[in-house]
Formats: C-alpha cells, structure tokens, sequence
C-alpha cells in the first residue's frame, strides 16, 4: 500500500476512494429509488451480504445509513424493512416532488445544450421500448435515469440529494404501479411534454411536464392504496362477523 507523507503528519497509507460500505451503499440505495424493492420487504445483513459477495460488516454500515436517511426502518426480527406507504405521505411527497422537482426542471431547460437533450432523448425512446416490450425492471431504471439527466442541469449537489431522498421514499411504491402497460403509457405522455419542452428551451412547459408525471403516478398510487384499505377493512370485517356467528352458535 503506498503512502504519502505530509509536513505536519506522519506516513500515512492511502484510503481507497471508495470503500466497501460504500459501494454496498450505493448499489442498495439505486435499487430502492428505481423500485427493485417491493414495500414491505426485508433485508437481513445475511441476505444482503450473500446477495453482494460482501463480509456483514460493510453491509451493516450501508444498511444502518439507510435506516437513518428514512429509507429503511426496523422490521420482524433483527431485520430492516422497506417502509410501507400511507395516504397522507404519498399527498406530501407528492407536493413536495411537485414543487421542487418542477423548478429545477424549469432551471436544467435554460442549461441544458443540444448534447445534453440528444442523450435524454436517448434515453427517453429506450423507455419508450421497454414500455412496448413490458419490460418493467428495465422502464424504471431508465426512469431514474431520464429525470437525474435533467435535474443534474438544474440543480446543486445538494438538491440533488434531497430529490434523491424523496425518490428512496416513492421509488418501491413506482413498482405497484409500473406494471400496468396504460399507467406507462401515460407516464411517456408526460414525459414526451418534458423533452419537447426541453427542446424548445421551454422552462414553464417542462416544470408542467414533471407536475403531470408525478400528479399522475401519485393518483394511480393512491387509488390502490385507498383500494388496498377497503379491501383490509372488508377482510376485518367478515372475520368480525364469523367471531360473532361462532359466539351466537356456541351460547345457543
């Protein structure tokens, strides 16, 4: 291992850019953000660990810095969780996108060169294709990288984490909605008024567009969350119904 000496230090071995935990930390946290984790799931250090070809000791450090950026929370047993999804945070996450997103939009349409546009066009007409193709996993990365082509235009290393942030918090729910070929269809809809909005330098249509796409998606979300609720209520509702059949018969 080289090392390098300094004036007022002693010799000291060089770190490695890039450790271990770090690594482990970004593969995970891409992961969440493009929704290859479904909510609800767990990871215990084990599965990870083997999933990466990892010792557990990186994989706690990733997993812990997770839990502590809200992307992960405590589970059953001594394993983390992907967190599940309520009506309240999905209309605030949903407002919160809305605005920032929009405007660093509205900002990455005066930055933004003919380049810069013919690689999002790039990757806007693979999205395209995995749309045709169904192919699910691979829409939503692209996905990702469609709006992290535009936001890296519009805006500093530090909104970016913040977008970043949200996106680890929507990013599982993308894939309850993703798989149905009408809701990603729709998504290309808006997503074709931001790159022809984009093109024409047109700031207020692309923060319009980012609005629709994400108004969009938190609707159809929304719609099976309220689902999913009427459904857990019927369900507990019946089980209720049966108790109280089974007492009438046992006192007759």
């Amino acid at each position: 291992m080289a090392t390098r000496a300094s004036p007022d230090l002693p010799a000291l071995e060089l770190v490695a850019r890039e450790t271990m935990a770090s690594r482990v930390y970004t593969q995970l946290r891409e992961a969440i953000m493009t929704g290859r984790f479904a909510p609800g799931q767990l990871l215990s250090l084990r599965s990870v660990a083997e999933a990466v070809g990892s010792s557990t000791m990186p994989v706690r450090a990733a997993l812990t810095r997770l839990q502590a950026e809200g992307a992960l929370i405590d589970g059953p047993g001594r394993a983390l969780m992907v967190p599940p999804m309520t009506l309240e945070l999905l209309e605030e996450l949903r407002d919160v996108r809305v605005a920032l997103e929009g405007a660093v939009a509205k900002r990455a349409a005066s930055r933004m060169t003919r380049s810069h546009l013919a690689s999002l066009q790039e990757i806007f007409d693979e999205m395209d294709a995995h749309v045709e193709a169904g192919d699910v996993a691979a829409y939503l990365r692209s996905n990702f990288r469609f709006h992290s082509a535009i936001y890296a235009h519009g805006a500093s290393d530090i909104t970016q984490a913040t977008i970043q942030n949200l996106w680890m918090r929507i990013g599982p729910f993308l894939n309850l909605v993703a798989p149905d070929i009408p809701h990603m269809r729709r998504s290309m809809a808006a997503h074709r008024h931001i790159v022809e909005a984009l093109w024409r330098g047109d700031g207020e249509g692309a923060r319009a567009g980012i609005e629709e796409d994400i108004g969009d998606a938190a609707a159809d979300l929304q719609e099976r969350l309220q689902s999913a609720t009427s459904d857990e209520a019927s369900d507990e509702a019946s089980d209720e119904e049966s108790d109280d059949g089974g007492g009438n018969l046992a006192q007759a």
